[in-house]
C-alpha cells in the first residue's frame, strides 16, 4: 500500500470523522451526519396553508404571514432544532458546503408538486461585503443542489443593496424594519409566472417577504419560498 494511503487510513482511525450534531464517529467524512441524526429530519406537521407554520385546523393564513406580499407562500423541510440546527449552522458558518446536498432532498420533498410551476430558483442574496467576508452564500449552495434535483435553473435575480444587521435577537417588527427595502431586482429583470425563493432558515419570514416584494416589482406573480428549516419556538433568531 502506498505510504500516503497508509497515512490517510491511520489518520482516519486516530481522528475519525464525526457527526456534525451528535459527534458519533462516521465511516466516511460525507455527508457528515450520522443516519440516526438524518432520521430526525422529519417533515413539519400540518399547519398554515400559506406559510407552513404548524397551526390547528390548517388555516389559509396566520399571524405570521397575513401581511406578506400577496403572491408569497412558503414551505420548509423540517423544524429548526436538534440535528437540523447543527446542519444549518455548519453550512452557514463553518462552510460545510456538501451539506447543501443533504438539505436539498427534504427541501424538494417539502416543495412537492409546487416545483412544476417554478420557472427559476432565486437564492436570497448576501450583501457584497458579507459575501466577500464569508466566501460563499449558503442560500446559493442550497439553490444549486435543489436545481440539480428538480431540473429548475438557478437565477441570481436579486441584489442586496443594504448590509443589514443580523436578525438574531430581533423581534418581529424589528426584523421587518431591518430588511425593508434591502433587496432590489437585478437591472433589466422582467419576470413572469412563478419563481422559487431559496434560503436556509426562516423565522418571522421578514427576509422572505422583503425578497418576495422585490421579485414582485420585477413582474413575478407568485413566489414560493423554500427553506431547509423553520424556527418554531424560542427567542427570535
Amino acid at each position: 500500500m502506498p505510504p500516503l494511503r497508509t497515512f490517510e487510513r491511520l489518520v482516519h482511525v486516530l481522528l475519525p470523522p464525526l457527526c456534525v450534531h451528535c459527534e458519533e464517529p462516521l465511516p466516511e467524512a460525507r455527508p457528515g451526519v450520522c443516519r440516526w441524526c438524518r432520521a430526525t429530519l422529519r417533515p413539519l406537521p400540518a399547519g398554515c396553508r400559506r406559510c407552513g407554520l404548524p397551526r390547528p385546523g390548517a388555516p389559509d393564513s396566520c399571524d405570521r404571514c397575513r401581511e406578506w406580499p400577496a403572491g408569497l407562500s412558503a414551505v420548509a423541510a423540517t423544524r429548526y432544532a436538534g440535528a437540523a440546527e447543527s446542519i444549518a449552522h455548519a453550512l452557514k458558518y463553518r462552510g460545510w458546503a456538501h451539506l447543501a446536498d443533504l438539505c436539498a432532498g427534504p427541501m424538494a420533498d417539502a416543495l412537492g408538486e409546487r416545483a412544476a410551476g417554478l420557472r427559476a430558483l432565486v437564492p436570497v442574496p448576501l450583501h457584497r461585503s458579507r459575501r466577500r467576508e464569508r466566501g460563499f452564500n449558503q442560500s446559493e449552495l442550497l439553490a444549486r443542489s435543489l436545481s440539480a434535483r428538480l431540473g429548475v435553473p438557478v437565477a441570481d435575480a436579486l441584489v442586496r443593496v443594504r448590509d443589514t444587521r443580523s436578525q438574531v435577537g430581533l423581534g418581529r417588527g424589528a426584523r421587518r424594519r431591518n430588511v425593508e427595502g434591502a433587496f432590489v431586482p437585478v437591472v433589466g429583470l422582467q419576470g413572469r409566472g412563478g419563481v422559487g425563493l431559496i434560503d436556509d432558515v426562516a423565522t418571522s419570514g421578514a427576509t422572505l417577504a422583503a425578497s418576495a416584494a422585490a421579485l414582485g416589482e420585477a413582474g413575478f406573480e407568485a413566489v414560493t419560498a423554500v427553506t431547509f428549516a423553520l424556527a418554531l419556538t424560542g427567542p427570535p433568531r
